[in-house]
């Protein structure tokens, strides 16, 4: 069974119920702070589980309702899925409600459900109002089909109707791609007593195991994961749509803030420059002048910049969207398709949003050229989007990726014959992927390979069966077999008796071991044809006992010795030796008493000696004697 993970974001007006309507939901108090539990209101994003189904894990996330906490509210709605807008039935639609109306929609929210909470204070005449108040603010918006439902947080009244109504929500949104790079937007920094400095945030992308090394962006912060909880949950991965917070070790936590991103190395770059397509909603009727400064919101970040226009020097409020750009004065993360909010500093107001054209923008001249290169940008070309999508599914068949770009057939033949020429995507089993992605698995399965042989250092490689599963994980199923034999005709990887390992190793001793292993064996070929159980031997080298399976195969393997019977092992030199000596004083054939007199040895080595003989093929049994092959 496959679990979906969402994140639900509460928001709204001051003291409208939000705060109890997800302690209804989830039984979960989310004002956590002493100021919160004293002032009543919430400061900070709070965030619970609210685990609808088996196969379907949500997290609601909690914003503030007051204007002086709209960064914070920003940063808590910036990574949602689904949006429960709140409205007191007592109050109606307020200032805050609007301005969480427009920066949802400037975020591109399009599921949601408007919930009417102390619906139990009004009558059937205000419940009408009501609704006028919430059909006016949400006309010819995405809100306008968003289902409505009046509920009481106290009385529990109409709870699981909305429930029931999230949930067939939830069953048709789509979820975040756990697949490609990992990135999460960090919102808060704690360190615990004892284990060091967590962050915490919502995984906007890919999956993050226990002992994973990521960057913290900016800085390029090289850490590692040491442990994974979500919920206050110990896990061993966190994947898109969840709630995560690590435990990490490594880099300089006193540079860390809310808006800095743990991410994959090498795939993700900051700018302070970024292409944006802008829109301004019914809520702003202001001015602003060209190079104005403003504050820039994407993710969990807020940076002081200036809004610079290439078609006007001043912007009003129109419905059309504006292709422009903002020069931050500190670097960020993002990407392309990112959402982001902008806000006029002084006085505080929101000002619009929008997405996110190029997150490596360049300086342009003004005039009528940069508008079509812009927006020649935000509509892509066919190469760009098909290399867009590749790299956010990770590996798709020729109908799935048509569906996704929606090109014409020409269009779309024609970019894949570009890309594949220019060895930017590939093709395995029918399945499209990008190279970025190849790269990435690749650099990922080396470096699972290069730790196991550290690890496992007597061990051939990882069985073909795991490695395959692994990578399943990864790609599609087709394209994993495939895979593996593109890098086996490369020589990157080899496999050996079903085992998966680097071309170039070769099993052998551990270096901290490796003496005391070889004189076990040497102290196995003293003892020649009576030699001691080898658990034994090893053990009397004060040998990690946990090592002693992989040794005694090793053994085995790479032919150093055979196995008697039980844990008693012949070296194979004792066992060469054994075999000649016996030729020599024997004809074509032998009885087990000639093959004692010859041997010079107990009947308790002896016959299992002889019926190695026969097991290997040197010699065949008939009744009582044997004839050498």
């Amino acid at each position: 069974m496959t679990v979906k993970y969402y994140t639900i974001g509460m928001a709204g007006h001051i003291d409208h119920g939000k705060t109890t309507l997800t302690k209804a939901l989830s039984g979960v108090d989310t004002d956590t702070l002493k100021e919160e539990k004293e002032r009543k209101i919430t400061i900070e994003p709070g965030f619970a589980p609210f685990p609808l189904t088996d196969e379907i894990n949500t997290s609601i996330v909690d914003v503030p309702g007051h204007e002086k906490f709209i960064r914070q509210m920003i940063a808590g709605v910036a990574g949602i899925d689904l949006v429960l807008l709140v409205i007191a039935a007592d109050e109606g639609v307020m200032p805050q409600t609007r301005e969480h109306f427009e920066i949802l929609s400037y975020l591109g929210i399009e599921t949601g459900v408007i919930v009417v909470t102390k619906s139990d204070l009004i009558d059937e005449e205000m419940r009408l109002l009501v609704e006028e108040d919430i059909g006016e603010l949400t006309r010819s918006t995405a809100f306008a089909t968003f289902p409505v439902h009046f509920v009481d947080s106290i009385s529990m009244s109409g709870i699981d109707d909305l429930k029931n109504e999230i949930g067939q929500l939830l069953q048709g949104t789509q979820t975040r791609s756990s697949q490609g790079p990992f990135r999460m937007p960090i919102d808060h920094i704690f360190t615990v007593k004892g284990q060091g400095t967590v962050v915490r945030g919502t995984v906007y992308e890919g999956e993050v195991r226990e002992g994973d090394d990521l960057i913290i962006e900016p800085g390029n912060d090289k850490v590692k994961i040491r442990k994974l909880q979500v919920h206050k949950q110990d896990v061993n991965s966190a994947k898109a749509g969840q709630r995560a917070a690590l435990n990490l070790s490594g880099g300089s936590r006193t540079a860390w803030k809310r808006g800095h991103v743990l991410l994959s190395p090498h795939v993700f770059s900051t700018t302070d420059m970024i292409d944006i397509v802008l829109s301004t909603g019914n809520g702003w009727d202001g001015k602003i002048k060209q190079r104005a400064p403003v504050k820039f919101y994407t993710g969990t970040s807020e940076v002081m910049g200036k809004l610079v226009f290439f078609d006007r020097n001043e912007l009003e409020n129109n419905s059309h969207q504006i292709f422009c750009q903002v020069r931050l004065d500190e670097e960020i993360v993002t990407k392309r398709g990112d959402k982001y909010i902008i806000r006029r500093p002084s006085p505080e107001e929101t000002i619009g949003g929008g997405e996110v054209i190029d997150p490596n923008g360049s300086i342009y001249k003004f005039g009528t050229n940069t508008i079509e290169l812009l927006k020649s940008k935000y509509e892509g070309t066919p190469q760009e989007r098909v290399l867009h999508t590749l790299e956010k599914e990770g590996s798709l068949t020729e109908i799935d990726l048509k569906k996704l770009t929606g090109f014409e057939e020409q269009d779309f033949n024609e970019a894949i014959y570009q890309l594949l020429e220019l060895n930017s995507i590939h093709q395995i089993q029918g399945y499209y992927f990008a190279a970025l992605t190849l790269e990435r698995v690749q650099s990922e399965w080396i470096d699972r390979l290069k730790q196991f042989h550290e690890e496992n250092p007597l061990r051939q490689g990882i069985p073909k069966a795991e490695a395959v599963q692994y990578l399943k994980g990864k790609l599609h199923p087709k394209v994993v077999n495939g895979l593996i034999d593109q890098w086996i005709e490369t020589s990157i990887i080899s496999v050996t008796d079903q085992f998966v390992h680097l071309s170039d190793f070769k099993p052998d001793f551990p270096q901290k071991w490796s003496m005391r292993m070889s004189q076990v064996l040497e102290r196995l070929e003293e003892m020649k044809l009576e030699p001691d159980d080898l658990l034994s031997l090893f053990k009397s080298q004060q040998l990690p006992e946990e090592l002693y399976n992989d040794y005694k195969y090793h053994l085995i393997k790479t032919n150093h010795a055979v196995v008697l019977f039980d844990e008693v092992l012949l070296s194979k030199s004792a066992f060469d030796t054994a075999v000649e000596q016996l030729r020599s004083k024997t004809n074509g054939s032998f009885t087990v008493q000639e093959a004692k007199v010859a041997l010079d040895t107990s009947r308790k080595f002896l016959i299992p000696f002889l019926e190695c003989l026969d097991t290997n093929g040197y010699t065949i049994r008939d009744s009582n004697v044997r004839k050498w092959v």
